[in-house]
């Protein structure tokens, strides 16, 4: 992240969202809304002293998964770029009730500004990459886990919190509720992955690798402890993906029992884990735990959806983006010029990751390198006539709100001296991808597509 802030040809914009995007392969127009920090960023030195005296220090952390607190200026997480906070406005004491200003007091620089103002940014750029990333489902998820009541139940992204040594318990594995080292810890895979009951019926793909990296974590860490592992299927398929897993079960002693857990409760301060072991002609199988970590499913960010229709590219049932052909063109969209890098697509690895991103980096470069750009020769038109028709299209414009790829423009046609005579649908040639859609909604007939007009596809029958 410093090397890309560092580099000459690269604006990073920071907190900011994209607010709009209009236009077409090689001329895009992005609105980017760039929120307010309530800091003058040219004048913080990210000394970091309004962080130390801000009274409310009781927020859960974002950064820590809700197992740390921060306060309500705070610096999103330690290796952020620029390094400078941002004041949390909802639990901000002066955003509330309009005292407090502990934090201008003591800067130094001088540099909280409360009356700053979000800023919309424009940009004419060539290409855009989508690569908004993940979340995680929350413990709250599953009524047989408890919805969320327990604190000893845990996602595994909670847990790599625990096992890090910037995390809230400095790497000791610690039991949130009364911070006791847990002797008997249980890991559930698939955690609402494959579960078409609850409305997820993919894999992950990544949580029976990182379980086996959390198991293994707590047993270097707690060397007295025990580790269980409840697991559908074991899906390693990757370089040394398989040998990882099995050096959990032989060198780690990771307890591995191929079942569903079908209850977790809580009994004399224990958490009670029932399940089958299907190995075992599906016997029943109780252990008591103290702590339970839930490798729950990935799913897209909470406004992947609406991002998608700002963009105008298509989605999933799931909310991750559709790229336009998964073996073909597994980095590219439908919209042309718009492509696609990382878990917003559909989960996966890093490794995954950053070979799809280096893929989508090489189309841009190539996009760029070209003169000329060519398109899709089987494109839709509008039928234009002689005046005092002009054209046949009524105006209706019934074709606009039915494009997928958002190709139709409205053109006002106007006689020498200015005056409106009608305004009818216009096809942008470069957005266009020929599906015909348009074509088979418009009520005038007016549009057809390049090469395959009523004409032509009568000539094609008249010379067979």
């Amino acid at each position: 992240m410093v090397e890309v802030a560092q580099h000459p040809n690269i604006t990073l914009y920071t907190y900011s969202e994209l607010e709009r995007l209009e236009g077409f392969i090689g001329n895009f127009r992005a609105v980017i809304r760039k929120k307010a920090r309530s800091i003058d960023e040219t004048a913080c030195t990210g000394c970091g002293a309004c962080i130390q005296k801000c009274p409310t220090k009781k927020i859960p952390s974002e950064f820590n998964a809700q197992l740390g607190m921060r306060t309500a200026i705070y610096v999103p997480f330690p290796q952020a770029v620029p390094n400078k906070p941002v004041i949390d406005r909802e639990h901000c004491v002066y955003f509330k009730t309009g005292r407090c200003k502990l934090c201008e007091r003591v800067c130094p620089a001088k540099a909280i500004r409360y009356d700053q103002e979000d800023m919309l940014i424009e940009v004419h750029v060539g290409a855009v990459v989508a690569a908004t990333g993940y979340q995680v489902k929350g413990t709250d998820f599953f009524p047989e886990y408890g919805y969320g009541r327990y604190k000893d139940v845990i996602t595994g992204l909670q847990f790599e919190r625990l096992a890090s040594a910037s995390g809230p318990t400095q790497g000791v594995i610690r039991r949130p509720s009364d911070g006791a080292i847990p002797q008997t810890v249980v890991f559930v895979a698939c955690a609402g992955s494959r579960d078409p009951a609850k409305g997820l019926n993919y894999c992950s793909k990544i949580c029976c690798m990182y379980t086996a990296k959390h198991a293994m974590l707590y047993r270097h860490k707690v060397h007295e402890g025990r580790a269980y592992v409840f697991y559908m299927d074991i899906r390693a398929g990757g370089k040394m993906y398989e040998e990882f897993v099995r050096r959990a079960i032989e060198e780690d002693q990771v307890n591995y029992i191929r079942g569903r857990v079908s209850r977790i409760y809580e009994r004399n301060r224990k958490l009670i884990v029932k399940g089958v072991d299907t190995l075992l002609n599906s016997r029943p199988v109780e252990i008591e735990a103290d702590l339970v970590v839930l490798a729950t499913a990935m799913v897209p960010q909470p406004d992947a959806e609406q991002l998608a229709q700002r963009m105008k590219v298509s989605y999933d049932e799931n909310g991750f983006l559709s790229e336009a052909h998964p073996k073909l063109r597994p980095v590219e969209m439908n919209t042309a010029g718009i492509f696609v890098a990382g878990a917003c697509q559909a989960p996966k690895d890093i490794p995954e990751a950053v070979a799809q991103a280096s893929g989508a980096a090489s189309k841009v470069i190539a996009l760029f390198s070209k003169e000329e750009l060519s398109r899709e020769p089987l494109v839709a038109v509008v039928n234009r006539c002689a005046p005092p028709e002009y054209s046949t299209c009524i105006g209706c414009f019934l074709c606009e709100s039915a494009c997928p790829y958002q190709a139709i423009e409205r053109e006002e046609i106007r006689t020498r001296d200015g005056k409106l005579i009608k305004t009818v649908a216009k096809v942008n040639q470069g957005v266009c991808q020929g599906c015909g859609t348009c074509v088979a909604l418009c009520r005038s007939k007016s549009i057809d597509l390049q090469g395959f007009t009523n004409e032509q596809v009568f000539a094609e029958l008249i010379a067979v």
